[in-house]
């Protein structure tokens, strides 16, 4: 994680005399998923673990592009959240969030008590978060779900009851990492995400909020806290009123970084051997890696 002084110092000093530089991200893109649909054979055996990596690829570009508001910031997070499967430690998803030097470096323009950024400096940073972080909690994401990952090989039979059977496609896939369960949680949590940012009309909306939040962490956000936005009144005022101010929005997302994301980390950790893997729109029995039924 990059620290508030000494790395960004030194960093500044590296790059004193660089020109900027640019990063053509929807090339980039574009070349990795390219090179994943090419390369072993002509379709994924195990598309599941494929659609992970182009899933996982996007979160990448999307890192080093850098994003355009605090907001989306977060919103990266919870997607990052469903996939990394919950391997990132939970304070990561706060720091990435809150620390003032590295939230200007993934905007790429003054935020806090940094007054300005390089942009060359700043897509370093964004550089090493990718290197020190993402590809660790990916790799570890992949240890996770690869054993589980279906087999899918009846296209490639001889046998003449087998012809017709259309690949699988990665990338057509609804759900993340194939698996119907992780999909529902990554739409309860965006939706949970996004009510918060957006602010209540009423305190009974709040509290209709907070059983939504539950479910969106499988019960891993503490008691003590889904109840804390409604019992501390200076919370409820910022987060129930018509027209926010910045500093309500900077309450609200300071919130979500601190309480929400973390919840929703350890949610995608548990759930993340309790999946049944099926491909969209149809249904698929098998025997997985582990000896489950999906």
């Amino acid at each position: 994680m990059i620290s508030q002084q000494a790395p960004l110092k030194g960093l500044q000093t590296a790059l004193e005399r660089a020109d900027a530089q640019t990063v053509d991200t929807e090339r980039l893109r574009e070349q990795v998923h390219t090179a994943l649909e090419e390369a072993g054979v002509e379709t994924p055996t195990r598309p599941a673990s494929a659609k992970l990596t182009h899933d996982q690829t996007d979160l990448l570009v999307d890192l080093l592009e850098g994003f355009s508001s605090r907001r989306e910031i977060l919103e990266w997070e919870q997607e990052l959240v469903i996939q990394t499967v919950g391997q990132l430690e939970d304070s990561w998803f706060t720091r990435v969030a809150s620390d003032a030097p590295t939230v200007s470096a993934l905007l790429g323009e003054p935020w806090g008590e940094v007054d300005g950024i390089r942009p060359d400096l700043a897509l370093e940073v964004r550089r090493g978060i990718v290197a020190k972080d993402l590809l660790p909690a990916f790799h570890a994401a992949h240890e996770v779900a690869r054993w589980s990952a279906v087999e899918r090989v009846d296209h490639l039979a001889d046998d003449p009851e087998q012809e017709g059977m259309e690949p699988i496609e990665p990338r057509d896939q609804e759900y993340p990492l194939m698996r119907p369960a992780f999909g529902e949680i990554a739409g309860q949590q965006e939706a949970a995400l996004g009510q918060l940012l957006e602010g209540f009309e009423s305190p009974e909306q709040l509290l209709a909020w907070a059983l939504q939040v539950v479910g969106a962490s499988y019960a891993e956000i503490d008691r003590e806290t889904i109840t804390q936005p409604y019992f501390e009144l200076p919370i409820r005022r910022r987060l129930v009123t018509e027209e926010p101010t910045e500093e309500d929005m900077f309450i609200r997302e300071s919130w979500a970084a601190e309480y929400l994301l973390p919840a929703f980390n350890r949610a995608a950790d548990a759930l993340a051997d309790r999946t049944t893997e099926v491909t969209a729109g149809q249904q698929y029995r098998g025997e997985s890696g582990d000896g489950s039924i999906t």
